[in-house]
Protein backbone atom coordinates (compact mmCIF):
# COMPACT_ATOMS: atom_id res chain seq x y z
CA UNK A 1 0.00 0.00 0.00
CA UNK A 2 2.78 2.45 0.90
CA UNK A 3 4.39 1.81 -2.49
CA UNK A 4 1.08 2.26 -4.34
CA UNK A 5 0.51 5.59 -2.61
CA UNK A 6 4.09 6.74 -3.25
CA UNK A 7 3.91 5.75 -6.93
CA UNK A 8 0.50 7.32 -7.64
CA UNK A 9 1.16 10.44 -9.71
CA UNK A 10 -2.08 12.03 -8.48
CA UNK A 11 -0.81 11.92 -4.89
CA UNK A 12 2.91 12.69 -5.22
CA UNK A 13 2.53 16.40 -4.37
CA UNK A 14 0.42 15.57 -1.32
CA UNK A 15 2.45 12.93 0.52
CA UNK A 16 4.34 13.73 3.71
CA UNK A 17 6.34 12.09 6.46
CA UNK A 18 6.02 15.02 8.85
CA UNK A 19 2.39 14.97 9.96
CA UNK A 20 1.53 18.58 10.79
CA UNK A 21 -0.98 21.27 9.90
CA UNK A 22 -2.41 24.41 11.51
CA UNK A 23 0.46 24.59 14.00
CA UNK A 24 -0.26 21.06 15.25
CA UNK A 25 2.05 18.10 14.77
CA UNK A 26 1.53 14.50 15.84
CA UNK A 27 4.40 12.20 16.71
CA UNK A 28 5.58 9.30 14.62
CA UNK A 29 6.99 6.38 16.59
CA UNK A 30 10.79 6.59 16.43
CA UNK A 31 11.18 3.00 15.20
CA UNK A 32 9.12 3.61 12.02
CA UNK A 33 11.16 4.22 8.89
CA UNK A 34 9.91 6.39 6.05
CA UNK A 35 9.33 3.20 4.05
CA UNK A 36 6.85 2.00 6.68
CA UNK A 37 4.42 4.92 6.68
CA UNK A 38 3.16 7.74 4.50
CA UNK A 39 0.80 10.64 5.14
CA UNK A 40 -1.52 12.04 2.49
CA UNK A 41 -2.63 15.67 2.82
CA UNK A 42 -6.22 15.02 1.76
CA UNK A 43 -7.56 18.58 2.02
CA UNK A 44 -4.68 19.86 -0.12
CA UNK A 45 -5.40 17.15 -2.70
CA UNK A 46 -9.00 18.33 -3.14
CA UNK A 47 -7.97 22.01 -3.22
CA UNK A 48 -5.37 21.13 -5.85
CA UNK A 49 -8.04 19.69 -8.15
CA UNK A 50 -9.49 23.19 -8.63
CA UNK A 51 -12.97 21.74 -9.08
CA UNK A 52 -15.81 23.73 -10.58
CA UNK A 53 -18.15 24.72 -7.79
CA UNK A 54 -17.44 23.92 -4.17
CA UNK A 55 -14.33 22.03 -3.12
CA UNK A 56 -15.30 19.19 -0.78
CA UNK A 57 -14.35 19.63 2.86
CA UNK A 58 -11.82 16.97 3.81
CA UNK A 59 -9.66 15.92 6.75
CA UNK A 60 -6.08 17.06 6.95
CA UNK A 61 -4.42 13.62 6.79
CA UNK A 62 -4.77 9.97 6.06
CA UNK A 63 -1.67 8.14 7.29
CA UNK A 64 -1.03 4.54 6.24
CA UNK A 65 1.32 2.41 8.35
CA UNK A 66 2.70 -0.94 7.16
CA UNK A 67 2.25 -3.29 10.14
CA UNK A 68 3.45 -6.48 8.41
CA UNK A 69 2.72 -8.66 5.37
CA UNK A 70 0.02 -6.51 3.70
CA UNK A 71 -1.56 -5.61 7.06
CA UNK A 72 -1.95 -1.89 7.66
CA UNK A 73 -3.07 0.70 10.16
CA UNK A 74 -4.84 3.84 8.96
CA UNK A 75 -4.97 7.08 10.88
CA UNK A 76 -7.53 9.56 9.54
CA UNK A 77 -7.01 12.92 11.22
CA UNK A 78 -8.42 16.43 11.33
CA UNK A 79 -6.37 19.10 13.13
CA UNK A 80 -8.00 22.08 14.86
CA UNK A 81 -5.80 24.68 16.54
CA UNK A 82 -8.41 26.62 18.54
CA UNK A 83 -8.92 28.01 22.01
CA UNK A 84 -12.23 26.26 22.66
CA UNK A 85 -14.45 23.57 21.17
CA UNK A 86 -17.00 26.25 20.32
CA UNK A 87 -14.78 27.54 17.51
CA UNK A 88 -15.75 24.65 15.21
CA UNK A 89 -18.87 22.59 14.63
CA UNK A 90 -19.23 18.86 14.87
CA UNK A 91 -21.20 18.77 11.59
CA UNK A 92 -18.25 20.36 9.77
CA UNK A 93 -15.82 17.89 11.35
CA UNK A 94 -18.08 14.97 10.45
CA UNK A 95 -18.39 16.19 6.85
CA UNK A 96 -14.59 16.13 6.51
CA UNK A 97 -14.36 12.53 7.74
CA UNK A 98 -17.25 11.55 5.48
CA UNK A 99 -15.39 12.92 2.45
CA UNK A 100 -12.21 11.08 3.43
CA UNK A 101 -13.93 7.72 3.87
CA UNK A 102 -16.80 7.74 1.39
CA UNK A 103 -15.20 9.73 -1.42
CA UNK A 104 -11.39 9.58 -1.13
CA UNK A 105 -11.02 5.98 0.11
CA UNK A 106 -14.13 4.32 -1.38
CA UNK A 107 -14.24 6.10 -4.76
CA UNK A 108 -11.29 8.28 -5.80
CA UNK A 109 -8.60 5.89 -4.53
CA UNK A 110 -10.54 2.66 -4.06
CA UNK A 111 -7.82 0.74 -5.93
CA UNK A 112 -5.55 1.52 -2.97
CA UNK A 113 -7.74 1.72 0.13
CA UNK A 114 -10.62 -0.59 -0.84
CA UNK A 115 -8.30 -3.23 -2.29
CA UNK A 116 -8.89 -6.70 -0.81
CA UNK A 117 -5.16 -7.40 -1.02
CA UNK A 118 -4.60 -5.02 1.88
CA UNK A 119 -5.97 -5.89 5.32
CA UNK A 120 -6.48 -3.41 8.15
CA UNK A 121 -5.33 -4.19 11.68
CA UNK A 122 -6.93 -0.94 12.75
CA UNK A 123 -8.45 2.25 11.41
CA UNK A 124 -8.49 5.24 13.76
CA UNK A 125 -10.36 8.52 13.30
CA UNK A 126 -8.98 11.44 15.30
CA UNK A 127 -9.92 15.05 15.84
CA UNK A 128 -6.60 16.42 17.12
CA UNK A 129 -7.25 19.75 18.80
CA UNK A 130 -5.74 22.30 21.13
CA UNK A 131 -9.26 23.33 22.22
CA UNK A 132 -8.77 21.48 25.49
CA UNK A 133 -5.63 23.22 26.70
CA UNK A 134 -6.05 21.89 30.26
CA UNK A 135 -5.99 18.35 28.85
CA UNK A 136 -2.53 18.93 27.39
CA UNK A 137 -1.08 18.73 30.94
CA UNK A 138 -2.31 15.13 31.23
CA UNK A 139 -0.74 13.66 28.10
CA UNK A 140 -3.94 12.65 26.32
CA UNK A 141 -7.60 13.53 26.26
CA UNK A 142 -8.94 10.31 27.79
CA UNK A 143 -6.62 10.66 30.80
CA UNK A 144 -7.81 14.25 31.24
CA UNK A 145 -11.44 13.09 31.26
CA UNK A 146 -10.65 10.32 33.75
CA UNK A 147 -8.68 12.54 36.15
CA UNK A 148 -10.93 15.55 36.02
CA UNK A 149 -14.08 13.40 35.99
CA UNK A 150 -15.56 15.63 33.34
CA UNK A 151 -19.28 15.17 32.93
CA UNK A 152 -19.55 14.20 29.29
CA UNK A 153 -23.13 15.39 28.90
CA UNK A 154 -21.91 18.97 29.36
CA UNK A 155 -19.63 18.72 26.33
CA UNK A 156 -21.87 19.20 23.30
CA UNK A 157 -19.12 18.40 20.79
CA UNK A 158 -18.55 14.99 22.39
CA UNK A 159 -22.31 14.38 22.46
CA UNK A 160 -22.69 15.30 18.81
CA UNK A 161 -19.78 13.13 17.71
CA UNK A 162 -20.43 10.08 19.88
CA UNK A 163 -24.11 9.92 20.67
CA UNK A 164 -26.21 11.51 17.96
CA UNK A 165 -24.12 10.76 14.90
CA UNK A 166 -24.01 7.29 13.44
CA UNK A 167 -20.53 5.81 13.11
CA UNK A 168 -18.68 5.37 9.84
CA UNK A 169 -18.16 1.93 8.33
CA UNK A 170 -15.24 0.86 6.15
CA UNK A 171 -14.00 -2.61 5.22
CA UNK A 172 -15.58 -4.36 8.20
CA UNK A 173 -14.58 -1.69 10.71
CA UNK A 174 -17.10 0.39 12.66
CA UNK A 175 -15.40 3.75 13.16
CA UNK A 176 -16.02 6.59 15.60
CA UNK A 177 -14.23 9.91 15.79
CA UNK A 178 -12.04 10.20 18.89
CA UNK A 179 -10.64 13.41 20.29
CA UNK A 180 -6.97 13.75 21.09
CA UNK A 181 -4.51 16.47 21.98
CA UNK A 182 -1.14 17.03 20.29
CA UNK A 183 1.39 15.43 20.03
CA UNK A 184 -1.02 12.47 20.23
CA UNK A 185 -1.99 10.24 18.58
CA UNK A 186 1.41 8.69 18.03
CA UNK A 187 1.59 7.17 14.56
CA UNK A 188 2.66 3.56 15.10
CA UNK A 189 2.20 0.01 13.98
CA UNK A 190 -0.79 -1.83 15.40
CA UNK A 191 0.04 -5.39 16.44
Amino acid sequence: MIQKITNDSRLEKYTRHRIEDAGIEVEVEETLTENEYIGIKVDDYYMGLKLQGETPKAVDYIVAVDCDCDNYALYIMEFKNTRSPGEFTSSSVREKFDTAINRFMKKDFKEIFDNDRFKYKGIKLYLVTTAYRDAMKYGNYEEYVRIKKIVENKDTLRNDLYLSVKPFYFRGHLLRIQREIPPNPIIRKIH
